[in-house]
C-alpha cells in the first residue's frame, strides 16, 4: 500500500481527555479543503487493481491524488474544479463511481461521572493491591462469560490476534501490556503526520481491556493476543485511512478486527451541483464509492479468514428501514451534493460483518436495547453490554456504575480511578463501541479453543455461527430485531 503525506489531517478536539466516555460510533463531518472550492472525492475504480494509468486518469481530470489503498482499488484525491473533475472521470471506462469525501468523527453521548462514588448500591472502593474483576464491578463481563467461568474454559492463547482499528493503545497498560504482541513497534499508524499507535484519546485502550485485558480488571479473552491499528487521534478521521488499516490488519495475520466506529453512508447514487452555473451530475453509477471502499476491504478481510466484528452506531434508528437518507448526510457533504437512495450505518451494515448492539443490564437493571443503540430486523447479528441510563428514579449518585468499566491509558489523569481503585488505568464509557468488543473477545476466545483442539483455525462464518447458536435469549425466544440472535454468551459457545 502506498500513503501520500500530502493528505491534510483535521482534528476536531471533541471533549477533554479525563471526561473521555462513552461510544466511537461515528458522525459524519464535511470535506475539509485547502481553499473555497477545492473538494475531497473517493474514487472506486471498476478493477480492485489500479489501471497502469490510474494517476493519468486523475491528473489529466484535474485533480491530485492524496491517499491510495491499492489492494482494493479505491483513492483519495481533491479537486479544485469539481464539476470539470466529475465530468472527466464518469466519462472514464475504468471508473466505478465518486463519491463526497465524507470524515467520520467521535460520537460522544456524554454522561456524568460526577456523582458520589459510595452513594448508592456498589462494590465500593479497590485497594490498589486487590483486583477490580473479583469485587464485582465489571457487571459486563460476568454477563457474557458466565461469572468468569468461561476463563476456566479456555481464555485463549497468542496464536489468535484481535486487531482493534481505533484511537490507539497504552502499550505500557499492566493489564494489557503482556498482550499486545510486538510491543508498540508491531501496530501501526494510519494518521498522517504520526509514528505510532499510542492513545491520546482512551477510546481504543477501553476497547482492548474488554477484548483481552488481563491484570486488576478482566477481558472477554484475557490471554489473546491485541495489535492496535491507530485512526484516530482524537477528533476525526478520513475513511480511507479505516479502510486502509482494514487491509493491513488482514495482511498482517489477524483473526479477528473490531472496529467500534461507523457512519452513515448512502447506497444509491450521489449528484454534484455546481453552485455558479447550477448544473447538476452524476458521480458515477448507483454504487457510492466510499461505500464500495468498505465493502471491498471487509470481503479482502473475510477472505483472509478474518471475522470482523462492528459497533451498530448510537444513533438509536431502525437499521431495517433505511429508506429515506438522513438529511444530515446530505448537509455534511456539503450543500452542493445531494443523494437518491438509501441511509445504512456503515461498515456495521455491510455483509460479512457481525454487527453488534448494545444493551444494558448492570446491577439488576433490565437486559433492555441501550437507549442510544441501533436495530433492526436483520440488521443485528449479536447484542452485548453496551451500557445504558439507570433506571427510572434511581436516586442513588453513582449512575456511572450503569455504563461499562475498562482500561484507560494511565498517562491520564483520572480522579474517579484515582478514588476507587487507588491509580489510574480505568474508566467507565458506554455505547454500541463498548458491545462490539465483548463480540470481538468472544470470536477470538472461540477461534482459540477450535485452534488448540484441531490446528485448524474456524472460518468467520463458522465463529459468526457458533456466537450466534449459543446466545442468550433476551426479550424473546428467536430473532431479536433488538438483540439479533441474543446476547453472546462465550462460556456457552466453548462448552455446548
Amino acid at each position: 500500500m502506498k500513503k501520500l503525506l500530502r493528505v491534510q489531517l483535521i482534528f476536531v478536539v471533541v471533549m477533554a481527555l479525563l471526561a473521555s466516555s462513552i461510544s466511537f460510533a461515528g458522525a459524519d463531518s464535511p470535506p475539509e479543503s485547502t481553499n473555497d472550492s477545492e473538494q475531497r472525492f473517493i474514487i472506486a475504480f471498476k478493477s480492485e487493481e489500479f489501471p497502469s494509468n490510474y494517476a493519468g486518469i486523475i491528473n489529466r481530470a484535474g485533480g491530485e491524488i492524496t491517499y491510495e489503498v491499492s489492494q482494493i482499488g479505491v483513492l483519495e484525491a481533491t479537486s479544485d474544479n469539481p464539476l470539470q473533475f466529475i465530468k472527466s472521470l464518469t466519462k472514464e471506462s475504468d471508473v466505478l463511481s465518486l463519491s463526497p469525501s465524507i470524515d467520520v468523527t467521535l460520537d460522544l453521548p456524554d454522561f456524568d461521572l460526577d456523582g458520589e462514588a459510595v452513594s448508592g448500591d456498589n462494590p465500593g472502593p479497590v485497594p490498589v493491591d486487590e483486583n477490580i474483576w473479583e469485587a464485582g464491578w465489571q457487571w459486563d463481563i460476568e454477563k457474557v462469560t458466565n461469572n468468569f467461568a468461561s476463563h476456566d474454559v479456555h481464555s485463549g492463547t497468542h496464536d489468535v490476534v484481535v486487531g482493534v482499528i481505533d484511537t490507539g493503545f497504552d502499550f505500557d497498560h499492566p493489564d494489557l501490556a503482556p498482550n499486545i504482541i510486538g510491543g508498540p513497534e508491531a501496530s501501526r499508524t494510519f494518521v498522517p503526520g504520526t509514528e505510532d499507535s499510542w492513545d491520546n484519546h482512551g477510546h481504543g485502550t477501553h476497547v482492548a481491556g474488554t477484548i483481552a485485558g488481563n491484570g486488576r480488571m478482566k477481558g472477554i479473552a484475557p490471554d489473546v493476543g491485541l495489535k492496535s491499528y491507530r485512526v484516530f487521534n482524537r477528533g476525526s478521521a478520513q475513511q480511507l485511512w479505516i479502510t486502509d488499516a482494514m487491509i493491513a490488519a488482514a495482511d498482517d495475520g489477524v483473526d479477528v478486527i473490531n472496529m467500534s466506529l461507523g457512519g452513515t453512508r448512502v447506497v444509491g447514487q450521489w449528484f454534484y451541483t455546481d453552485p455558479e452555473t447550477g448544473e447538476r451530475v452524476r458521480m458515477g453509477n448507483n454504487q457510492a464509492a466510499d461505500v464500495v471502499a468498505y465493502k471491498r476491504a471487509v470481503d479482502y478481510a473475510v477472505s483472509r479468514n478474518v471475522t470482523v466484528v462492528a459497533a451498530a452506531g448510537n444513533s438509536a434508528q431502525d437499521m431495517s428501514n433505511p429508506s429515506k437518507v438522513a438529511d444530515w448526510i446530505e448537509g455534511n457533504a456539503g450543500p452542493e451534493y445531494d443523494v437518491n437512495g438509501a441511509a445504512w450505518f456503515v461498515p456495521a451494515h455491510l455483509p460479512g460483518v457481525v454487527t453488534v448492539s448494545a444493551m444494558g443490564g448492570g446491577f439488576g437493571t433490565e437486559d433492555r436495547l441501550s437507549f442510544f443503540s441501533n436495530y433492526g430486523n436483520g440488521a443485528i447479528n449479536l447484542g452485548a453490554p453496551g451500557g445504558d441510563d439507570p433506571p427510572a428514579g434511581y436516586e442513588g449518585g453513582d449512575t456511572f456504575k450503569f455504563a461499562i468499566l475498562s482500561a484507560y491509558p494511565t498517562y491520564f489523569d483520572n480522579n474517579r480511578s484515582q478514588q476507587l481503585f487507588g491509580e489510574n488505568g480505568y474508566v467507565w464509557m458506554r455505547g454500541t463501541s463498548m458491545a462490539s468488543p465483548q463480540v470481538a473477545g468472544a470470536a477470538a476466545a472461540y477461534i482459540s479453543q477450535v485452534y488448540e483442539e484441531t490446528g485448524k483455525k474456524p472460518t468467520p462464518r463458522q465463529v459468526q455461527n457458533r456466537l450466534q447458536q449459543t446466545a442468550d435469549s433476551v426479550d424473546k425466544t428467536g430473532y431479536s430485531e433488538y438483540f439479533g440472535h441474543g446476547r453472546v454468551n462465550i462460556y456457552n459457545a466453548l462448552t455446548r
